[in-house]
């Protein structure tokens, strides 16, 4: 189904467009986790390559390509000088941006979907569609645990995000986007096929990984989840992201719809929970109107504001205010599909790539592009009630 290309419009004169990008779609990008002028930033493509750049004021430049034997499908960093990544090729690497190095860590029995480091537990997280989730050890090298998924990794996710960032009390969209104490457990939210959601406190299952290599004796219940959800989202999940607060997450799907969610079991915060439409159109052609759907391919929490982007297949980034559950900004809609996306750990850049919605994005048309959006930290912060009033 064509799409009205009337409604398009070019990227804004003060985004900055990267060099040299990819040449195939873009699966995964991830900004170095420490704040700083000068950023480091990973993409991971269907090209078979982690491509690294950096963007301070000066603008975007590439910094080096580490090649794969597959597409790559994730990538994350372990600390401002280490990163790993994972694909279709099945294997866990581990690069060196000082050195140019790479090291292969293990690998998985099919394609490694998804890829989350947690500094608190020091737990490298592989989920993959061979229906396992796998513990790495970044420094001695090797698996640590294996643990069976009921259905394949689709999405995932470690909480809170943006943990190196220092505070103490964050919009909390559980308490209506109030300033709250920050829920700095680190836990795991795994997204499969068949609508599975699984959540584990990454601090017990760490103690169980160690006492196991102890050789100490371990029981079946410490392998098991906090939490064994079903999504609200009826078709298949996209991408599910933490919220900088620790106290939820939300999961986008592939037919324009996200859902939030809460970790507090109690009926109370559950009947918070919601879930809604977007990245929607309506056509009109000779037949009459119709409706045109597209997957939201990207979450991006803001880092301070409670805020968070979705990102589609029309080419739209919205910025929603998940305790008020309201958009508060749509950017300018752009050319191609937006395939990827973060803030980073600032709050005043998101990064943003365009490619194709293709099945097999490495033999589409080239429409791959990495755009920052600079100084956003402004058009993301939450709409005050007394100037949501003075508007009425």
């Amino acid at each position: 189904m064509s799409r009205p290309l009337s409604s398009r419009s070019s990227p804004t004169p003060s985004d900055t467009f990267f060099p040299d990008p990819p040449t195939a779609n873009i699966s995964a990008v991830a900004f170095s986790p420490t704040p700083s002028t000068s950023t480091s930033i990973l993409v991971a493509s269907w090209d078979h390559g982690v491509h690294h750049y950096r963007l301070d004021e000066g603008g975007a430049a590439k910094v080096q390509t580490f090649a794969h034997e597959a597409p790559v499908l994730d990538v994350c960093f372990v600390s401002d000088t280490i990163a790993a990544s994972a694909g279709v090729d099945r294997r866990v690497r581990l690069h060196d941006l000082d050195a140019g190095k790479t090291m292969v860590v293990g690998k998985h029995d099919d394609a490694v979907v998804k890829l989350r480091w947690c500094a608190k537990t020091q737990l490298l997280v592989s989920g993959s569609s061979d229906r396992t989730l796998r513990f790495w050890d970044v420094y001695g090298g090797g698996a640590l645990k294996t643990l069976r998924m009921p259905d394949k990794v689709i999405a995932m996710d470690i909480s809170p995000a943006f943990p190196g960032v220092q505070a103490s009390q964050l919009p909390s969209a559980s308490q209506g986007g109030k300033l709250a104490e920050r829920d700095e457990t680190p836990r795991l939210v795994v997204g499969m096929a068949g609508r599975h959601v699984y959540v584990y406190d990454l601090v017990p299952l760490r103690a169980a990984i160690d006492r196991e290599a102890r050789g100490e004796a371990v029981e079946e219940r410490d392998w098991e989840p906090d939490q064994k959800r079903e999504s609200s989202l009826k078709f298949m999940a996209r991408d599910v992201r933490c919220m900088p607060s620790g106290d939820g997450y939300a999961t986008s799907s592939i037919e324009g719809r996200i859902a939030v969610e809460f970790f507090n079991p109690k009926p109370a915060i559950q009947a918070l929970k919601y879930a809604f439409k977007c990245h929607r159109e309506t056509v009109d052609d000779e037949e009459g109107p119709y409706d045109t759907v597209y997957p939201v391919h990207a979450i991006a929490f803001h880092p301070t504001h409670g805020t968070f982007a979705s990102l589609g297949g029309d080419g739209v980034a919205s910025v929603w205010d998940a305790g008020a559950k309201k958009r508060i900004r749509q950017c300018p809609r752009l050319e191609s599909t937006i395939t990827a996306a973060a803030f980073d750990a600032s709050g005043h850049v998101l990064l943003i790539a365009t490619g194709t919605d293709a099945v097999e994005p490495t033999k589409a048309p080239n429409k791959v592009a990495l755009i920052a959006k600079t100084n956003v930290q402004e058009e993301c912060k939450p709409k005050s009630k007394s100037s949501s009033k003075s508007k009425k």
